[in-house]
């Protein structure tokens, strides 16, 4: 994974890792511990899915995150006081898509504000055939995994001082925006512009960045103190 050229490829060589230990899906997301704040930087999961995890409330909400940002070994939802009820509707779809839960959640710390944090299933198929057994020994393994994938995902992205890319007033304005949680619907009608314009200045800013999602084009603005 260290000499992935780029994070889609990153991505790829990271999900056929997990493939290979069991786990079908995993969501990569890195934590603002300052405030906290989580935003989801890569995800197998399907869309309807992503969708809900990607809504900036729900990392609010969820106390695995305040759970999380202090522990650096696996979480498991069990671990901690909840019950799941405030996100019922996420529980539910995965289990529509034949995706075991909850999650195994791995913490990985850095000597920044940031923090990554992976949560990885199976398929329930896959669960019930391989075993407990099975996964408690590709628990063990995940750790390091997390940590070398964290690591690289933050080298591909890496910038400050010289390299840190001279954006317009205006793609700085739309960053600021999409950091609380605006979409391209939103943002059109608050600075009065075309939705296209909005995508392309967004397309703008993940060249610029070296991002593929708009997540991380936050995110990596907020580490290089943009916004």
């Amino acid at each position: 994974m260290r000499k992935a050229p780029d994070e889609g490829a990153l991505g790829r060589r990271f999900q056929k890792v997990i493939q290979s230990l069991g786990f079908s899906h995993y969501i990569y997301s890195q934590i603002d511990v300052s405030q906290p704040r989580l935003y989801m930087i890569c995800s197998t999961y399907p869309d309807e899915i992503r969708r809900v995890w990607a809504d900036t409330s729900v990392a609010v909400r969820d106390p695995l995150i305040a759970y999380v940002i202090t522990k650096t070994t696996p979480v498991r939802r069990s671990d901690i006081d909840d019950d799941g009820s405030w996100a019922s509707d996420i529980f539910h779809g995965l289990k529509d898509f034949g995706i075991y839960s909850p999650a195994w959640h791995f913490p990985v710390r850095d000597q920044t504000n940031y923090m990554g944090l992976f949560a990885v299933t199976p398929t329930k198929a896959d669960y019930e055939a391989l075993g407990p057994q099975h996964f408690e020994h590709a628990e063990m393994l995940m750790p390091a995994l997390c940590n070398q994938a964290h690591e690289t995902w933050c080298q591909l992205t890496a910038g400050g001082g010289d390299n840190t890319p001279m954006l317009s007033d205006r793609e700085v304005e739309i960053l600021s925006w999409l950091s609380h949680g605006k979409s391209t619907e939103d943002i059109a009608e608050i600075m009065q512009i075309a939705e296209r314009t909005v995508n392309y200045h967004v397309a703008n800013l993940k060249t610029k960045l070296g991002v593929e999602t708009r997540a991380h084009a936050v995110a990596q603005a907020m580490r290089l103190r943009i916004i």
